[in-house]
């Protein structure tokens, strides 16, 4: 008969236990997921994002095997050849007829570093050349700025700062970034309606650029933000350790610690000449094959190629060419992340049923330590990886309550 009032007992206080954990815990549970869904716990996902990453830099260098080849194409304006251009730097026609010639392109970014500027005033064929761009969905022209250490003082920037996007989402040492004193070059005014600006500077690429407390994106940066459809609302970018840029689609670009782009100067990127565009309405001189990579292309880098000396648009199809052959971050996606929760749930629940109360912190600490062991050790093998801010706060306000209520000694 005791033994017997013992299980009633027993039984009766696992049910109790049961329907508190449920009341405490199915609306603590509805109410992070709407606030997750609001963005209120971004900033704790993005550290351990960032603490993920920067335990995975090899990972992250490494391209990928299976990633696409082509989706950069370089079309080349070579010195050795000035003679066959209307004039040297390439004119506006020059430039016409290259872009005309790229109109089957779709929707590829068509990026072109060098600042298209002919001095005041404005050469002929600067309206027709404006007007070639309009087709393109994504067109960004580059801007040359001048880097200077210990600037002090605001930059000269022409008024050009009114058009240039900022970065909003930034974190880490962000004293690294280089700074610019001035823009000395910029495109044609005619020219800039019809495209994005970005910053480039000789004989580096960095990601970004600072002017006192506001950083300019570089031509790079422009570039993938309009193939990966990112805007800078979402654009992430932290310096210092693990340094990197973070966007949509799972794209991430290492960086070094001060924001500039690693990238292997030997990369082949296939390339095209831009004679082949300038054949005065004649027969086409692209091949079927070039046709082909011009339709297949993601992003189109044009400008000077000196084989002997190698410029900033080669630097700049290289740069892009490795970053678009690296792997991609993913995160679980809705249906994966319930199925987490549901697991880390019943952790706590039988923390709270079976667990003594003495022990509760402890097995909760264990499984905790587990999550972040197994999201380390996933991140590393797949670089799949999960917001840990609602299983870790399920697993926790489970320990309380069986630290609470709990049962009083072991069995």
């Amino acid at each position: 008969m005791c033994s017997h009032l013992r299980r009633v007992i027993y039984a009766e206080s696992m049910l109790l236990r049961l329907l508190i954990w449920l009341a405490v815990l199915a609306p603590i549970a509805w109410w992070m997921d709407r606030e997750q869904a609001a963005g209120r716990f971004h900033k704790v996902d993005e550290l351990f994002l960032d603490f993920l990453i920067a335990n995975s830099r090899e990972r992250l260098t490494t391209p990928d095997p299976s990633t696409t080849q082509g989706e950069v194409l370089f079309v080349r304006l070579d010195p050795t050849e000035k003679n066959e251009y209307a004039g040297w730097p390439a004119q506006p026609i020059d430039w016409q007829m290259i872009l005309n010639g790229l109109h089957e392109a779709g929707d590829a970014v068509i990026v072109i570093p060098e600042p298209l500027s002919w001095g005041k005033p404005s050469p002929d064929f600067i309206p027709a050349l404006a007007e070639s761009m309009v087709p393109f969905s994504s067109l960004v022209l580059g801007v040359e700025a001048q880097i200077t250490p210990n600037v002090a003082g605001p930059a000269f920037t022409g008024g050009l700062d009114d058009v240039m996007p900022r970065f909003v989402k930034l974190s880490g040492d962000l004293e690294r970034a280089p700074a610019f004193s001035a823009l000395i070059a910029a495109p044609d005014e005619q020219l800039r309606r019809h495209a994005e600006l970005g910053l480039m500077v000789e004989k580096r690429l960095p990601y970004v650029l600072r002017e006192e407390d506001t950083f300019m994106p570089s031509v790079l940066a422009q570039a993938l933000a309009r193939h990966t459809h990112t805007p800078y609302a979402t654009h992430r970018f932290v310096l210092g350790a693990g340094a990197g840029a973070y966007l949509q689609n799972g794209f991430y670009v290492p960086l070094q610690d001060n924001g500039d782009v690693v990238f292997d100067p030997h990369v082949d990127v296939p390339s095209i000449n831009a004679l082949d565009f300038l054949s005065g309405g004649l027969a086409n001189a692209l091949s079927a094959e070039n046709q082909a990579r011009i339709r297949a292309a993601k992003i189109i880098v044009i400008g000077t190629d000196d084989s002997t000396q190698p410029g900033v648009a080669r630097a700049h199809a290289q740069a892009l060419t490795g970053i678009l052959r690296l792997p991609r971050l993913r995160v679980l996606d809705r249906l994966e992340q319930l199925i987490l929760w549901s697991f880390t749930a019943l952790a706590g629940l039988w923390i709270v049923l079976r667990m003594p109360r003495q022990k509760a912190i402890t097995r909760g600490l264990l499984f905790l330590f587990l999550i972040i062991v197994m999201g380390f050790l996933g991140f590393q093998t797949t670089l799949l990886w999960f917001p840990p801010t609602i299983p870790v706060s399920l697993l926790s306000v489970s320990v309380v309550i069986g630290r609470l209520i709990g049962r009083r000694h072991a069995a």
